[in-house]
């Protein structure tokens, strides 16, 4: 019994990355003008939120606590983390089933605007494709730029704008290490981690963040504890 519950799962694995690559592949060929429809729809979100900010106007502590904790090979990748995918692949195929993500900042840009949060083998083949087209198809700052933009940040804010407004009620090029660092842990969970709510959450998000940038070598120890201690002045 356990030999054929191995032998599934192995086929389960094989037959995935066989579909994996043919989507890669797919991606590589075929160009619907996706990028253009990802900045239009990123703009119309950003227009209904306060308006769109330029990567240049958000802090670059806030950028790379970002990609520490989201997304650390992100300036290396082509939009999929494929260390990312085979670890789920072994989580999905012990459950038979889609279980773990293996979200690289660009399939997250790609899954918000084009896609639901299902589940399913047929959306992931679909996320990566997308992510590997627009990979493609625009600057590692412009995904950045449109993410940053886009991504929920709770108690209806999208984009680090205007959750800056909301949070600190301040303009986002003002925030301070702290407060970035704050921000930089909402997406995964941003009512779990509402800091106007669940604060000890919030700050324990925060001091995961931190990590993550001692451990990409973007912050020392003592920097990040210093960071963890400043005050956040919360609306």
């Amino acid at each position: 019994m356990r030999r054929a519950l191995r032998a599934i799962r192995g086929l389960f694995i094989v037959a995935v990355i066989a579909a994996i690559g043919a989507v890669i592949y797919m991606a590589t060929v075929w160009n619907p003008g996706m990028p253009e429809l990802l900045v239009a729809r990123v703009n119309r979100i950003a227009t209904a939120h306060g308006g769109y900010t330029p990567l240049d106007k958000i802090p670059n502590f806030l950028q790379r606590a970002v990609i520490a904790t989201e997304d650390r090979s992100f300036y290396q990748n082509d939009g999929i983390d494929f260390e990312g995918i085979a670890r789920a692949l072994v989580v999905d195929a012990i459950h038979m089933k889609p279980v773990q993500g293996a979200s690289t900042i660009t399939e997250q840009l790609v899954k918000d605007i084009f896609l639901t949060d299902n589940k399913t083998i047929q959306r992931k083949l679909k996320q990566i494709a997308l992510a590997v087209m627009i990979s493609k198809s625009m600057s590692k700052n412009e995904v950045l730029s449109l993410y940053l933009n886009e991504v929920y940040l709770g108690n209806g804010a999208y984009g680090v704008g205007q959750a800056a407004e909301l949070y600190f009620g301040r303009n986002i090029s003002q925030l301070s290490p702290a407060q970035c660092a704050l921000l930089a842990g909402l997406p995964q969970a941003p009512s779990a981690y509402d800091p106007l709510i669940h604060l000890a959450m919030a700050k324990q998000r925060q001091w995961e963040v931190l990590e993550s940038m001692v451990s990409a070598h973007d912050l020392s120890q003592a920097a990040a504890a210093a960071i963890a201690k400043a005050p956040l002045y919360l609306e």
